[in-house]
């Protein structure tokens, strides 16, 4: 027989009969001695003798193909051996109840590690002006970031070049490091 017209269970070195483990075995065989990159020899056709156990393997390995290339090798007409009968298809359910539960669980552990936690200690004064900056005013009429905490002169809405000028309701104090003008809104 040729190798064109060889059957798939030639081409594994199986039997008709072999169990799944076995078909496995024999396949894993053949792949191990005609693989291009594994053969011991080199052949000028392994690329077409391994796509050739490749597809052998694909349909013997799937009972449902096996049942169906068996009827085709044997002659076999009619209706087909249910004695593999087709796997169903099983759809996965989204686990909403474990979803709901692990929202639940991180929303419990967020409140109880805010009650235990240590209140947050107020941002110490950086020097570097910005929105919101408590200032006090110095000798040299300059705008010199404290802490919100102390007595201040008032709260900076915002920082302008030296170019520009402030909203009516601020009053412009230049920047202590002479980065422009901060439009400061007073304290009552």
């Amino acid at each position: 027989m040729s190798e064109q017209n060889k059957n798939y269970y030639e081409v594994l070195g199986a039997t008709p009969t072999a169990s799944i483990e076995q078909m496995r075995a024999a396949y894993r065989d053949k792949v191990r001695m005609i693989h291009p990159d594994s053969a011991v020899v080199a052949s000028p056709t392994a690329s077409l003798q391994m796509a050739e156990v490749v597809r052998a393997w694909s349909t013997l390995s799937d009972p449902i193909l096996r049942r169906a290339y068996d009827a085709e090798l044997f002659g076999v007409h009619g209706e087909v051996d249910d004695s593999f009968p087709p796997t169903p298809i099983v759809r996965g359910h989204f686990p909403k109840s474990l979803i709901g539960w692990i929202l639940v669980l991180g929303i419990a552990s967020v409140l109880v590690l805010n009650v235990l936690s240590d209140p947050i200690d107020p941002a110490k004064p950086d020097g570097l002006l910005q929105s919101g900056s408590c200032v006090v005013v110095d000798a040299n009429q300059l705008a010199v970031e404290v802490g919100c905490e102390v007595d201040h002169y008032g709260v900076v809405r915002q920082l302008i070049g030296f170019d520009m000028t402030c909203p009516s309701d601020t009053e412009a104090i230049r920047d202590r490091q002479g980065m422009g003008q901060a439009c400061v809104v007073p304290s009552q």
